[in-house]
């Protein structure tokens, strides 16, 4: 019996989902079993757990489709009563759009980019539906419901011609237009800073309440899923492993793997804790153990727990969970290391190191407007800062604030228009190439999107080395072995180096250029939003690996970033940006415990919360 009991009986807005398998093609391994969801109408279902938990595998099930080498083997899914996985292709791809719709996590992989707005929306209109009286009032009305200009100037743009946010808004357009019973979502508002994912988590909650749209939520940020489900189901191992109402498995989490996702949650309205990786590695679905899939890493570990898959155990009546020894789990408490950094309790009289030093800093993307005459507008302007060595500086802000191309002019990929840049008291010229090799080697950057930066011909083992013969750091008979110590540190299997980047997760892109950048062993890393992609564990442990290079290796980090759970767990320093211009700076302490400005007390505000002290052992 699914944990949501809510009846089938009388409701044909409901998506059921019983026993969902999916394996790979030749049956060799499986990559999601005995799957049982129930979504009534009006209901949120979000579903969390690490990258290749099986949580997008279990989205796309829902949707009579599985990934290229691999197929539905057993179960069923059933829409408004109707088991659609035995409906033909044609009569399937007709349900889904009317009846069911998805948003993916990457808009523009759902957006053509040579088809404008208007005529996406309407098309989809046209394929999927015949009963709309006046399209052009359906258009402005979906438009209007996702926040979204009406206009016809807008319904002409292309997608490139948007903003991330409106992308995405698009594609939630596209998803509702046709006023389908259930939608999917799929990490619809990762990438996006905090104002405008809170802006976005209010018009999807209004979606649901005014229409009446059952909603299935896939997310790596637990926050979120707090602030928008009504029930919640924890991944692990391509199972279910727990399952209710989601104020009660957040406040009341019973299976050890769901304590530890909510230990590794970076907390931001909280005082500063550390948060704490979940030892050992995600299963890979060709390792599934005999047992329990998270007895490798359970603390709680017994010889039962290796025998088979703990069969579904009912606490309370919506409360399920898979675990023998919960009871021993709860009795343990949660205790949580606070964060002390020695920077923020240097005195006045204390002596700071500047290892680099921002002063009056202006860049723009159209130098060519200079030579026309027109008016230029900075990207950055006039933005100074110091960063004192060994610590963390973060740089937050809105999308368009100007915190990536800040970094970027740091790292030479950039060059600003006016402005100066001193590392370690030498004057950096603006491109890279210009520069010495030593400063080359030593001011190192982590791209936001691993997909634009990692060579597509060249294996991972042979993207990590590059840095080690370019620099000439470790001799060649050595570089092997160096290789699979980075892989190591990044928390990636042996394996992987053999692998194209194509083959790789998101995450695992994401670990890859973090391990590029520390081959060449830099004493300052530029990280721009090299967690945003990340699940809470992985994202914990990466943490974990960037604190430990600060103690060990005296490495400074600018880590620019939109997660502020993340900049209260890892920084010591906050430069906050708003159009190009810093509009507030202090340790970390000052500005989430007494924010000056009206713009960090609005990001502050915007943040989604589980509020810590709802679950065992949290900090007050």
């Amino acid at each position: 019996m699914p944990v949501t009991q809510h009846s089938a009986t009388g409701n044909s807005n409901l998506l059921v989902a019983n026993q969902l398998q999916v394996q790979g093609n030749d049956g060799t391994f499986t990559i999601i079993e005995g799957v049982d969801l129930v979504i009534p109408k009006g209901r949120t279902l979000g579903i969390v757990g690490e990258s290749g938990s099986g949580k997008t595998t279990v989205a796309m099930g829902l949707l009579g489709f599985s990934r290229e080498g691999t197929r539905i083997s057993a179960g069923s899914v059933s829409l408004n009563g109707e088991n659609i996985l035995s409906l033909s292709p044609a009569d399937l791809r007709a349900r889904r759009g009317r009846d069911i719709s998805y948003v993916p996590q990457d808009p523009s992989t759902g957006l053509h980019p040579g088809i404008r707005i208007g005529v996406a929306l309407r098309e989809m209109l046209s394929v999927h539906t015949n009963n709309v009286e006046n399209i052009d009032a359906r258009i402005e009305q979906v438009l209007r419901e996702t926040q979204l200009p009406t206009d016809a100037e807008f319904q002409r743009r292309y997608p490139f011609e948007l903003s991330g946010g409106q992308q995405q808004r698009v594609a939630i357009a596209l998803a509702l237009v046709c006023r389908p019973s259930v939608i999917i979502m799929d990490e619809p508002t990762t990438g996006l800073d905090v104002t405008t994912q809170a802006r976005l988590i209010e018009v999807i909650r209004d979606l649901v309440r005014v229409n009446g749209t059952s909603l299935v939520y896939v997310s790596h940020d637990l926050g979120v899923v707090r602030s928008l489900a009504d029930d919640v189901a924890v991944m692990y191992g391509g199972r279910i492993v727990e399952q209710g109402p989601v104020d009660e498995v957040f406040m009341n989490p019973m299976h050890p793997y769901t304590r530890g996702l909510l230990e590794a949650v970076p907390r931001a309205l909280t005082k500063a804790f550390k948060p704490r990786a979940i030892a050992g590695d995600a299963v890979e679905p060709w390792d599934w153990p005999t047992g329990c899939p998270f007895a490798p890493r359970c603390s709680h570990h017994s010889p039962e727990c290796d025998v088979s898959m703990p069969a579904p155990v009912w606490p309370k009546e919506s409360h399920m969970l898979r675990c023998i020894n919960f009871e021993n789990a709860l009795k343990q408490k949660t205790t949580l290391e606070p964060v002390e950094r020695k920077n923020d309790h240097l005195d006045a009289g204390g002596q700071k190191e500047n290892v680099l030093t921002i002063n009056n800093l202006h860049a723009n993307y159209s130098r060519s407007k200079l030579l026309k005459g027109k008016k230029i507008v900075d990207a950055v302007n006039d933005v100074s800062f110091d960063v004192e060595a060994g610590s963390c500086l973060a740089i937050v802000g809105e999308s368009g604030s100007g915190k990536s191309t800040t970094l970027r002019c740091i790292a030479g990929l950039h060059e600003p228009r006016l402005g100066v840049m001193e590392f370690k008291g030498e004057v950096l010229a603006g491109r890279a190439r210009q520069r010495h090799g030593d400063i080359r080697r030593l001011v190192q950057i982590v791209p936001q999107n691993p997909d634009s930066s990692l060579n597509p011909k060249m294996t991972v083992g042979e993207i990590i080395e590059r840095p080690l013969a370019l620099y000439s750091r470790v001799p060649k008979e050595a570089r092997h072995q160096r290789v699979l110590e980075l892989l190591e540190l990044v928390h990636l299997r042996p394996a992987m180096g053999a692998r194209y980047a194509s083959e790789l997760s998101g995450g695992e892109k994401q670990r890859v250029a973090i391990a590029r950048a520390l081959a060449a062993e830099p004493s300052l890393l530029l990280c721009d939003e090299v967690v945003s992609a990340l699940d809470v564990a992985v994202q914990a442990s990466i943490l974990e690996l960037l604190e430990e290079l600060r103690n060990d290796l005296g490495m400074t980090l600018v880590f620019v970033t939109h997660d502020l759970g993340v900049v209260r767990s890892i920084a010591s320093q906050v430069v906050v940006m708003k159009n190009g211009q810093v509009v507030e700076t202090g340790t970390t302490k000052e500005i989430f415990e007494n924010p000056r400005d009206t713009y960090t007390q609005e990001l502050l505000g915007a943040i989604p919360h589980l509020r810590p002290t709802d679950y065992p052992g949290a900090p007050e």
